[in-house]
């Protein structure tokens, strides 16, 4: 009983030891970041049955474990992303709402109004040069505004761009890292003895930093297997095994129906902040524009959750067509004719045996890939639906999802509403200066549009042209002068369908024929090369043997303004948007007025009358409602300041939106860690205390021994 005794006192000595070892460490690490506070496993070294009865062995100190909650732990993990999200997004959308503050500069919304002032003004003294001159100062001033806005949203692109390349830099490092971490802690854990708690605080510390990368789930099946997985199911660490992300450039993939025999691929070009995805909607081979078996696709921009849809509210079908078989890949096959949709070019490698059902990916920007080593990437680029709602199939979490998030969506959103602003600014005002006249008649116009399939039908998207989809069938009238006497010498008309092409519309021009006051006939733009096409832009001129100049006159078709003749801006879009040269170059060409041939006058007796019907109805569209569309939304009873002000509103609101959801997530991730803490932080308070219990519990130990030692001493002195 007494060598027990003995025994008992030296097991406490031990367990007390311990205590006090991993209490002094506990206090040591109380400000380490990721330290989890210690203690050790103490069991009952067990009982011997004898005579009284139980005797007990003591105490074994079996190892030493984590205060550590893991139902806690995941929590704050998956709510942490949620932070980091909302906090990053919060910080850039200050810089993006900073853009478009006009509170303390000249804006957009204020060049605007100088814009059509400037036009009322011009309405006032039409003949006025100082007039003309300011009216294009203005205009050069409201064009770099929107260029500048345009740079601005590219720049701060440009500047997530490299952020994501960092954060995905990042991803990897730390896969790579807990992976190795695994195969440390398989190689130091003893089972029931021995705990690499240092390891297991880096692992934890290190996904705590995933997390606020990339929304990540773990699973734990102890000692070094150990799962991180994207919460989209692709994992980053299996075990000693590593995965990685990448930040690939723009590209497609098909995604074909399993009975479809399609055997071509994508094409496209030009660049985007969205996602296509073209699916076809009537099956079929393409070939010549117009037949009524042409395969045709609609497309989404929100992954399939929405299609793309006109100013009527109908969906949206493009047909696929191989009019021009001349169009060839770069292996030598038939591509089909190329088709503009939205800011793609979009064409494909083969015309034949397209399955409804088939559906092609676009994605027109660098984007988030996992990397999966048998089949390739995978795209898990965060997506945020038209609806605000992520999509759950994406990385939705952690700064990258807060990078891509104001990139593409916030930042692809705000450059579709400003190009939405330049195209209607565009059209109006194009659509009335086309008709209108200077102070001086022309000797030629040059259209500023490119028409990028000259043999395209000009109201299809296979024309490559912007507004393809505003011309109309009807009419346009031309007025011819007599060159030196400025005297009428007749009118003559177009005739357009939409169906026509460009080649088809310079071939017509050609045909007009115009009846002179003496009755002669004429064919004013027939000969010696008067119509061109010169890189998919018109180029109109008169007949030089006839001595005449023209001006154009109403149009009911839209044609001029699509082609850009006789038009007060150059461009399609806020970043190219532009007066047109030929005005810089002479003031006479800013068509203030209308040509009345009605009048038994000259034009130029009509120019000396101060005619000022085009600047009027210029002017008044700073108060006409316009239809001004994006894909995702259309608006049809703003006026164009109206529709851009709402914009610059839709900025701050989604910048509240952040602010609101970055302190609500923030105040949950606290509150979380708050009772993380509560189980596994060191309270310095309590561990004092428990530095004086074990100490008194160790000299209590010391205490049997000696004891026990006296006995023994008192029992061996009996002998003598």
């Amino acid at each position: 009983m007494l060598s027990g005794l003995l025994n008992i006192g030296n097991s406490a000595l031990s367990a007390t030891q311990a205590w006090i070892a991993v209490t002094g460490s506990n206090i040591a690490n109380a400000d380490t970041e990721g330290y989890t506070r210690r203690y050790v496993d103490q069991r009952d070294a067990g009982t011997l049955l004898t005579k009284p009865g139980g005797e007990g062995q003591g105490v074994n100190a079996q190892q030493i474990l984590r205060m550590f909650d893991a139902f806690l732990e995941n929590s704050y993990v998956r709510q942490s992303t949620n932070s980091s999200r909302w906090n990053e997004q919060s910080t850039i959308m200050a810089s993006v709402e900073n853009i478009f503050n006009e509170a303390n500069r000249v804006g957009i919304s204020s060049a605007l109004d100088d814009f059509f002032t400037a036009w009322q003004d011009l309405a006032q003294r039409p003949n006025d040069m100082a007039s003309r001159g300011s009216l294009l100062a203005y205009a050069d001033t409201l064009n770099d505004l929107f260029g500048s806005t345009i740079k601005s949203i590219d720049a701060m692109q440009n500047e997530l761009d490299v952020s994501i390349r960092q954060d995905v830099n990042r991803v990897n490092e730390i896969a790579v890292a807990i992976a190795d971490i695994n195969r440390q802690i398989n190689s130091t854990t003893v089972e029931e003895i021995s705990n690499p708690n240092d390891l297991l605080d880096k692992r934890d510390q290190m996904v705590r930093e995933l997390a606020t990368l990339v929304n990540v789930d773990t699973n734990d099946h102890g000692k070094g297997d150990y799962t991180v997985k994207l919460s989209t199911g692709q994992p980053l660490v299996i075990g000693s095994d590593a995965y990685s992300l990448d930040f690939l450039a723009a590209r497609s993939e098909e995604n074909l129906m399993p009975e479809s025999n399609y055997a071509g691929t994508v094409g496209f070009v030009g660049e985007d902040s969205h996602e296509y995805l073209l699916e076809i909607y009537s099956g079929g081979s393409a070939g010549a524009a117009g037949a009524s078996t042409n395969p045709t696709f609609r497309v989404s921009m929100d992954g399939g959750r929405t299609w793309l849809r006109d100013d009527d509210g109908d969906e949206l079908h493009y047909t696929i067509t191989n009019e021009d078989t001349t169009t060839l890949d770069l292996e030598g096959n038939d591509r089909t004719d190329s088709i503009l949709v939205k800011n793609l070019t979009i064409d494909f490698s083969s015309a034949d045996n397209f399955t409804v059902g088939d559906r092609f990916e676009i994605v027109p920007k660098s984007g988030l890939y996992w990397v999966e080593p048998t089949r390739g990437p995978q795209n898990i680029t965060p997506q945020v639906r038209f609806d605000g709602t992520d999509n759950p199939d994406r990385v939705y979490g952690g700064s990258l999802a807060a990078y891509f998030n104001v990139r593409d969506d916030n930042c692809g959103r705000y450059l579709d509403e400003l190009d939405a602003t330049a195209k209607a600014l565009i059209w109006e005002v194009n659509r009335i200066h086309s008709q209108g006249a200077g102070n001086v008649l022309m000797d030629y116009a040059q259209g500023q549009q490119t028409v990028g399939n000259t043999e395209a039908e000009l109201g299809s998207a296979q024309s490559i042209l912007p507004n393809w989809d505003r011309l109309q069938d009807g009419y346009v009238n031309f007025y011819f002068y007599d060159k030196i006497t400025g005297d009428y010498m007749g009118t003559g008309v177009l005739n357009f369908s939409t169906t026509d092409t460009l080649a088809q519309v310079a071939t017509n021009l050609q045909g007009i024929t115009v009846t002179t006051p003496e009755g002669t006939s004429i064919n004013p733009f027939q000969n010696n090369n008067a119509i061109q096409i010169q890189d998919g832009k018109l180029i109109m001129g008169t007949d030089s043997s006839l001595g005449l100049q023209f001006a154009f006159g109403t149009d009911s078709t839209g044609l001029m303004a699509a082609l850009g003749l006789n038009t007060f801006f150059t461009g399609s879009s806020a970043s190219d948007l532009a007066v047109n040269t030929q005005l810089h170059s002479n003031l006479n060409y800013l068509a203030a007025s209308k040509v009345n041939p009605q009048q038994d006058l000259g034009f130029q007796e009509q120019v000396q009358r101060g005619d000022n019907a085009n600047a009027v109805e210029i002017g008044k569209l700073a108060d006409t409602t316009v239809r001004i569309s994006t894909v995702w939304k259309s608006a049809g009873n703003q006026t164009i300041s109206q529709y851009y002000a709402n914009h610059v509103a839709t900025v701050g609101a989604d910048t509240r939106l952040a602010n609101t959801n970055a302190e609500y997530h923030t105040a949950l991730t606290e509150d979380l860690n708050y009772q993380v803490q509560s189980v596994s932080g060191v309270n310095l308070d309590e561990e004092m205390s428990n530095l004086i219990k074990y100490q008194h519990a160790y000299t209590a130990a010391a205490k049997l021994i000696t004891t026990a030692d006296q006995m023994l001493n008192t029992i061996l002195g009996l002998k003598q």
